[in-house]
This record gives structure tokens, sequence and C-alpha cells, in this order.
């Protein structure tokens, strides 16, 4: 399993949505950005997200195929792996949600911008769109519908 299919499998396993990794059009489309996520998490985190990948490429490359489901998360979280980086597993979630994370585990520590705010999954699960971004041109708002 190469180092993007594993990002984006963790990812999915993590956040719980699986359609980035089923679905063929999402995952077209999530792909460029679990490799943007994955360069900015890498950037930061060099070692431990690795760790991470790998633990997750030991239980997810088996023969058959695990589903990505809460008894394949159970498994990961029992890894000595997960145990130790389970601050990058947040962060992986806190990308894809919020796009942003902490390089840090503090409350201090400012959130670092993932690239893609107006593609968070938070925004379709709270049923709204992204505060300050629109896909309508300048103006749009004065226009009667």
């Amino acid at each position: 399993m190469d180092d993007i299919t594993a990002f984006m499998e963790l990812s999915a396993l993590l956040t719980g949505h699986d359609n980035i990794v089923i679905d063929p059009e999402d995952k077209a489309f999530s792909e460029p950005i679990a490799k943007e996520y994955q360069r900015r998490l890498m950037a930061v985190f060099s070692t431990r997200l690795p760790a991470l990948q790998d633990a997750y490429k030991a239980i997810g490359s088996a023969t058959p195929k695990p589903p990505i489901n809460d008894a394949l998360l159970a498994q990961l979280r029992a890894t000595p792996e997960f145990a130790a980086h389970e601050f990058v597993a947040k962060q992986i979630v806190n990308i894809w949600y919020f796009s942003q994370f902490k390089a840090e585990d503090t409350p201090a520590a400012p959130f670092l911008d993932g690239g893609f705010y107006e593609e968070g999954l938070v925004w379709p699960l709270i049923k709204a769109h992204p505060i300050g971004f629109s896909h309508q041109p300048h103006g749009y708002w004065m226009r009667q519908p």
C-alpha cells in the first residue's frame, strides 16, 4: 500500500467518511486534497505521521482487505503506535473537518491552515456553507433570486 492510499484510508477510518476511498467520484475529488493535507501534516509530524500510517498499513493491508469500520478502528486504537501518536490522529480529523490543525498538544498552540477551508467535512454536517466563502460572484446577494 502506498503512502497516499494509506493516508486516505486512515483518514476515512478516523473521520468516519469512508466515501473518500469507496466512492469513485469522491475519491477523485478528495485525492488532491488528501495529498496536500498529508504534505502539510508531514511538514510538522515528519516522524510521527509515518509511524501512524505504518500502523494502519499493518492492519489495513490484510488479506482479505478489511472494511473501514469501527472494528478496524478499534484494532488500530489498540496498537502502541496509535497510543504514542493519538495527537497526530486527532490532527488528521481536524484537518479534514476544519482544514486546520495544531503542531503542539497545548491549548495555546496556534492553529495551522490546511488550505481547503471551503471543503471541510464540517459544512455539510451542519448544513451550512463556509463562513465568509461563496462560489457566487461578488455582489450576488444584491440580485433577486
